[in-house]
């Protein structure tokens, strides 16, 4: 008998607001003079030239006539735009900001009031006229002193493309906008361009236009921000031959089977898939079938999982069945992206389909500390209303270009693994800026996957890269660099997340660029099995892993499922690859939390036992729920490894840098006293051991990243156990940020936010005993064991006074 995962329904409690000062000195002299240099006065005046000359051609190229026009400058300051400085800007200088970027030091401003707007230019224009630094303390130009540089956004093209183009709108703060797009909905009607948009209409998929057509909208249409490319990046880097003339096994069909939604170039049903494969939702101008072959490789892998490429059998089991969602025909289609949200909301609605996965990405390399894309935005917002969780590959590097950079093109900056991360490289033909993750990869609420380069064969075959075990050449890294300047001054510590990380999980994906080394794959008759590498192939057998778990576990929550999979990943440190030697913050980007290990996700042994909280939490609150430990651990002299992850879903604040993901939760471990305590005293009250910290802080908040995925490892020595007299606490705590959106500023603090926490308590047996820590553990607390079938399970929380 498996011992299975359990409901943890210890009596909680929670105290409304918590202790969230810090004690610190400020190094400044508030008697020192603060003066704006005369070198950076005249680089302002520049730019503000500039400006003038930007708005002057822009005049000039348009052809269609507004009564105004939306004019719209970025601002790239030395300090985060907060909103103090929302309130200022606007009321000096009628500045309303539209869009984040850099950490919120970088902003796109609308100016909505021309008369206030020329005291901008006024205060510059005075300061251009001083021969020397000038003061600005108490000045009426002192914001101009947290000003880096500026300009103009004309150009709103920012990858030029005739097919399958996508226009992101600014979202209305004047008449003028509701006006423009207007115009624009009419202009693409009576030209007969075909487009589609998302629920909230600021984002629209222009399926075919002109070069022409394409200019006179980003010369005339101000409303329009933005114009990039739905295109997918090459969905796999290649494939090697035939293998077999026949698939050789059968299929065994259990019952009540997770459908998994499969986005991808539709899915033929072969002859395994038979009574696997639902009817396709295909939102292209083609046929059913998967001309490609990626979307059929792809549903074999979630299908059957790892089991396929690792073993020969005559018989495997699906581990789900499967639904196409068809978004491309050929490799190089564009992606109709609001027609493929819909599409997923249909599957969900018609199919309760709560597992999506997207072998592709868009061919959006993410640059260094960018902020979130539209795509991403779109999906965090789909997976938060829905209850689903989308498996996003994190995209390739092109198999082609990188046999080049290795062969032809060589240059030493090549190697691996400084081919990842090489700031001041010399190769006059590579950035390792193009080995970052792509859109919309770093998306929160769902998982992002990379490769490993093993491909589930005994022997070592990779090619390329140095062993089965390293992540594989041509998978990518997190786009987060802490030790870049951000417009000419660095991060504070506070600012950098070591959660914020993505890929998230990795698992094995073959390598480049012999064909041994790939893994071996479902393809279409005739052909039958295939080679293959890339991370489109992980991204499925992790999928995989995700249905079993809701096979298994079918009232879980998906973000308790996210939970489950990363409680059970790990990775080697640094110091198992010599490549990586002092350097862990490059390690950690390939590989995120790791590889999860399906057996410890799916049931514990006899000296362990996984717990599940799913709970709710306000604005401002801390709970704390007590875990009880059994009596024979007082002298048993065995450790306790206690691994604990939280994951939560989250509305994010659209272009918001710093604020996409407004809300503060943070878990620790701590000794089972009073509530009160917990929230209103310091940290040396209640806290087990030094080193037993918060698994993120609050500090700063409004400056500070905040993650929605957190993992922290706690170990109880025999005398940190007999120092705990029985029990302990997991405390949660919440807060929100305020420089956020009106309507979601409400939202997140009156709502009730779930969050999910999967907690797995480890015996370290050095001493033999008769006990059983997973029987011990449920004959001492109320724990709930999880049946395969749907129910509910809350902890009763109560309000101590």
């Amino acid at each position: 008998m498996p011992n299975r995962h359990t409901y943890l329904q210890n009596e909680g409690k929670e105290n409304n607001g918590f202790k969230k000062t810090r004690g610190f000195s400020s190094n400044q002299n508030p008697d020192a003079e603060r003066i704006i240099n005369r070198a950076r006065i005249a680089g302002l005046y520049q730019d503000l030239q500039q400006y003038d000359a930007a708005i002057g051609a822009r005049n000039e190229r348009r052809t269609i006539n507004f009564p105004s026009h939306i004019d719209l400058l970025w601002i790239h300051f030395f300090v985060p735009y907060n909103d103090d400085l929302r309130k200022k800007f606007y009321a000096r200088y009628g500045l309303l900001p539209q869009a984040f970027n850099a950490f919120n030091k970088s902003v796109l401003f609308e100016v909505v009031d021309q008369g206030a707007f020329e005291q901008f230019q006024e205060h510059l224009t005075y300061l251009n006229n001083q021969d020397t630094d000038v003061p600005y303390t108490q000045q009426d130009f002192n914001l101009i002193a947290l000003i880096d540089h500026f300009e103009f956004l004309d150009n709103r093209i920012i990858v030029p493309t005739t097919e399958g183009a996508i226009f992101n709108l600014v979202s209305p703060s004047q008449k003028i906008a509701i006006t423009q797009q207007e115009r624009l909905n009419k202009y693409l009607d009576d030209a007969r361009i075909n487009f589609d948009s998302n629920q909230s209409g600021d984002l629209y998929f222009i399926h075919q236009l002109t070069e022409g057509q394409l200019h006179e909208i980003s010369d005339n249409f101000d409303v329009v921000q933005a114009i990039t490319s739905s295109r997918p990046l090459t969905v796999r880097p290649g494939t090697f031959g035939e293998l077999r003339m026949s698939y050789g096994f059968t299929t065994t069909i259990i019952d009540n089977l997770p459908i998994v939604g499969v986005i991808d170039t539709g899915v033929n049903t072969i002859e395994p898939f038979e009574g696997l494969i639902l009817p396709t939702i295909n939102i292209t101008d083609h046929p059913d079938q998967d001309q490609s072959g990626h979307g059929t490789l792809v549903a074999g892998l979630c299908i059957f999982g790892s089991e396929l490429p690792a073993t020969v059998q005559e018989e495997y089991q699906a581990k789900c069945r499967v639904l196409p969602i068809k978004v491309l025909h050929h490799d190089t289609d564009a992606i109709n992206f609001p027609a493929m949200l819909k599409a997923i909301r249909q599957a969900n609605n018609q199919h309760g389909v709560r597992i999506f996965n997207m072998s592709l990405t868009m061919a959006l390399v993410k640059n260094y500390n960018e902020t979130f894309s539209y795509f991403a935005y779109e999906l965090d917002k789909l997976s938060h209303s829905l209850d689903i969780l989308i498996f996003i590959s994190v995209g390739n590097f092109d198999s082609v270009s990188l046999q080049e950079l290795l062969t032809t093109d060589y240059h030493q900056d090549h190697d691996y693994p400084t081919f990842f991360y090489c700031p001041n490289s010399t190769s006059p033909v590579h950035r390792c800026e193009n080995t970052n993750i792509c859109v919309p990869s770093e998306s929160l609420n769902n998982l992002s996957i990379g490769s490993l380069a093993g491909n589930y064969q005994q022997n070592d075959h990779t090619d390329i890269s140095p062993s089965a075990d390293h992540p594989a050449f041509y998978s990518r890294k997190s786009h987060y660099d802490y030790n870049r300047d951000v417009n000419n001054k660095p991060l504070l510590k506070h600012q950098k997340n070591k959660y914020l990380n993505k890929p998230d999980l990795v698992v094995e994906g073959g390598d480049l660029h012999h064909s041994d080394s790939g893994i071996e794959v479902l393809t279409n008759p005739g052909h039958y099995y295939t080679k293959t590498a890339g991370t489109s192939l992980s991204t499925p057998l992790i999928s995989s892993m995700a249905a079993e778990l809701i096979k298994s576990y079918p009232s879980l929550n998906m973000q308790s499922i996210k939970a489950l999979l990363i409680n059970s990943s790990d990775y080697f440190k640094s110091g198992k690859f010599p490549e990586f030697a002092g350097t862990d913050p490059l390690l950690k980007k390939l590989v995120g939390f790791g590889k999860p290990n399906k057996a410890h996700s799916l049931e514990a042994d006899d000296n362990s036992i996984i717990m599940v909280l799913e709970k709710i939490i306000r604005n401002d609150q801390l709970i704390a729920i007590p875990i009880n430990l059994p009596e024979y651990l007082l002298t048993a002299e065995n450790k306790l490894i206690i691994n604990i992850t939280m994951s939560f879903k989250f509305l994010p604040d659209r272009g918001n840098h710093l604020a996409y993901l407004p809300l503060h939760i943070g878990f620790n471990l701590v000794q089972n006293k009073r509530v009160t305590d917990i929230a209103l005293r310091n940290a040396d009250h209640y806290k087990i051991k030094s080193g037993f910290s918060w698994s993120e802080d609050h500090y700063g908040l409004e400056n500070a990243l905040f993650s929605n995925v957190q993992k922290k490892e706690y170990r109880l020595q025999p005398s940190d156990i007999v120092g705990l007299d029985g029990s302990m606490a997991i405390a949660v705590r919440c807060v929100s940020k305020s420089n956020i959106d009106s309507q979601l500023l409400h939202h997140y603090r009156t709502a009730e936010h779930p969050f999910s926490i999967v907690i797995t308590v480890t015996e370290e047996v050095k001493n033999e005993t008769e006990h059983n820590l997973y029987e011990e553990m449920l004959a001492c607390n109320n724990l709930t064991i999880i049946p395969e079938i749907d129910i509910s399970g809350e902890a009763n929380l109560e309000t101590e006074n």
